[in-house]
């Protein structure tokens, strides 16, 4: 039977769910497309949807919505089946084969097996049968992003497995309080409010995507996806997949693919890892994909908005690369609206001892290990050196002392101590090796140094040591 604006009451005159009434966290941030050709239906979908939706369009015919699609990005579509100009399912997989992405929830009166598998080739995720109640459509267009929300996640984590990386490694905090390390998380916090484009600047191992983390969590994209890609050895095609996707045709004439980071992370975030390593083509292509605001999954003949705010790494100014000609100048201005720029461990000693402390519960508890005593000499020894790894070269000796049961040797006997950033850092290394000759006597540091003993007991209160 078909709906009608005479036979609707019903339905229409129900209570509208709120958008918490079971129907979980994505709705009321959904955009929701409504295609079909009865006034009574479409106004009946508008209303219930436009009281939990983000967003909602509605149009009487399949060209319109062919229109609509090449300006907007929807996460659902709502589509009747029958429908003057052709069948709801013919349009459907004309659409895909041109790049549509998104779930579609067919209507239909009649629910028999033909138009079942008809629905299921043509790409819907989804189909209510007429007459339908409010909650019934808007549990379907729940189901339907809770199923975006877990593919998109699983695709993200994939991505970090075929990566190689750790992902509880990357996701500690920017711990310490030295001054330096306040600054930058104050930059953080400041960068964190807007969706402008970040890069991070700062020596291999200093904690850049970690920052990235940060930045991604504390701001308004914090509960969509953050997707990190490594930029180095990154072709032209590769890159372009990896990003914007692929449609393929398969054996049985249905069209599907990859949908790419960009898609996997739309409303979050985009950490690029060592970006002054892409190539001039890879430049090329991230400058007019940064420039335009839209882009196509490769085989496909349909744009798509980004949304997505890109956070960049390096470990050398953007600026002086692009004044060397090896960055586009353009790129480095797109990427480049605020850049923060983190301190080598070296120069803040004092968080030496705190991350210390931090890695080894925390490695401890995953390697079910005991920590070691972390003698007077290991916290000399870790004090006075001058980390070139930094946190990383920090957080792997701490591993190496827990599996040899032993802070002393986790550097190894040849160990730098005077290779110093700032008159601070001399004061410290050269007190604290003068203890360390003195076998932890600070009587008679203190005698050798000409200095007060108060002075060395409150220098070593200060280090923590």
């Amino acid at each position: 039977m078909a709906i009608t604006a005479d036979n609707i009451s019903a339905p229409r005159a129900n209570k509208v769910p709120s958008a918490n009434e079971g129907f979980g966290n994505e709705l009321p941030l959904a955009s929701v497309l409504v295609i079909d050709d009865e006034p009574g239906m479409r106004n009946f979908l508008q209303k219930i949807l436009a009281e939990v939706c983000a967003k909602v369009d509605v149009t009487d015919c399949t060209q319109n919505a062919s229109d609509l699609l090449d300006k907007n990005t929807y996460d659902v579509i709502v589509l009747d089946n029958i429908m003057p100009d052709k069948t709801g399912l013919q349009w459907l997989a004309e659409q895909r084969q041109i790049g549509l992405f998104s779930d579609a929830i067919l209507i239909t009166a009649h629910a028999d097996l033909d138009t079942a598998i008809q629905a299921i080739r043509a790409g819907a995720s989804d189909f209510l049968l007429k007459p339908f109640r409010s909650n019934q459509v808007l549990n379907a267009i729940a189901l339907s992003l809770e199923r975006n929300r877990l593919r998109r996640q699983n695709s993200v984590l994939r991505h970090e497995l075929e990566t190689g990386r750790d992902i509880l490694n990357q996701r500690d905090a920017l711990l310490g309080k030295s001054t330096e390390i306040q600054t930058v998380r104050q930059e953080i916090e400041l960068a964190s409010v807007s969706h402008a484009h970040v890069v991070i600047r700062g020596e291999v191992g200093s904690g850049k995507q970690v920052a990235a983390r940060m930045l991604h969590a504390s701001s308004p994209r914090g509960q969509k996806p953050f997707v990190w890609l490594k930029c180095y050895g990154m072709t032209e095609e590769t890159f372009k997949r990896r990003l914007f996707g692929q449609l393929e045709e398969d054996a049985s004439g249905e069209f599907a693919g990859d949908e790419g980071i960009l898609r996997s992370a739309t409303g979050g975030t985009l950490y690029l890892e060592d970006v002054e390593m892409l190539s001039p083509a890879c430049q090329n292509i991230l400058a007019e994909l940064l420039s335009t605001g839209r882009f196509t999954p490769l085989g496909a003949s349909r744009s798509v908005d980004l949304d997505v705010r890109i956070v960049s790494s390096t470990s050398r100014p953007l600026a002086d690369i692009a004044e060397e000609r090896s960055f586009r100048a353009d790129l480095f201005y797109l990427l480049t609206v605020v850049e923060i720029v983190l301190p080598p461990l070296r120069e803040r000693a004092d968080d030496v001892i705190e991350l210390t402390e931090f890695f080894s519960e925390t490695l401890a508890s995953r390697m079910g290990a005991k920590i070691p005593p972390f003698t007077q000499l290991a916290r000399r020894r870790f004090l006075t050196h001058t980390w070139p790894g930094n946190v990383m070269e920090l957080r792997n000796a701490v591993e190496r002392a827990l599996i040899h049961a032993n802070f002393d040797d986790a550097l190894g006997p040849n160990t730098a101590k005077f290779e110093v950033e700032s008159l601070a850092a001399i004061e410290q290394r050269h007190i604290l090796a003068v203890l360390e000759a003195c076998n932890g006597n600070r009587a008679e540091a203190a005698r050798r140094l000409g200095v007060a003993r108060k002075t060395i007991d409150r220098k070593c209160q200060v280090w923590g040591v």
